[in-house]
């Protein structure tokens, strides 16, 4: 399974960004290998569809979950149409922390 999460950095160690369309960077963590890679986010930069830039990467890298404090309608419609499951986030944390998190509830 791959994990996405909108982040303010490059890391596992850096915090979950408020906005999906607005973050600097989404990682993508892959479940079954335990590595991630860090896509830097174009809609970070312009003005408006900054949450379909952030879309885009996430169809383009094969994502099954996204976490996310926040996802705005037509970025959230158009995920839920690909079967990416939108998984709101209650706080903010690390990367690695909300992962974790999330993989403790499917163990349940």
């Amino acid at each position: 399974m791959r994990i996405a999460i909108p982040s303010t950095g490059e890391r596992l160690t850096s915090l979950i960004s408020e906005t999906l369309g607005r973050a600097p960077f989404i990682i993508i963590y892959d479940n079954n290998t335990g590595e991630y890679e860090s896509c830097e986010n174009p809609g970070f930069k312009v003005q408006d569809g900054s949450g379909l830039k952030a879309t885009d990467i996430i169809l383009q890298n094969d994502v099954s979950v996204l976490l996310t404090r926040e996802v705005g309608r037509k970025a959230y419609s158009i995920l839920q149409k690909e079967h990416v499951k939108i998984s709101l986030l209650d706080s903010s944390s690390t990367v690695k922390f909300a992962i974790n998190k999330f993989l403790k509830k499917l163990e349940v």
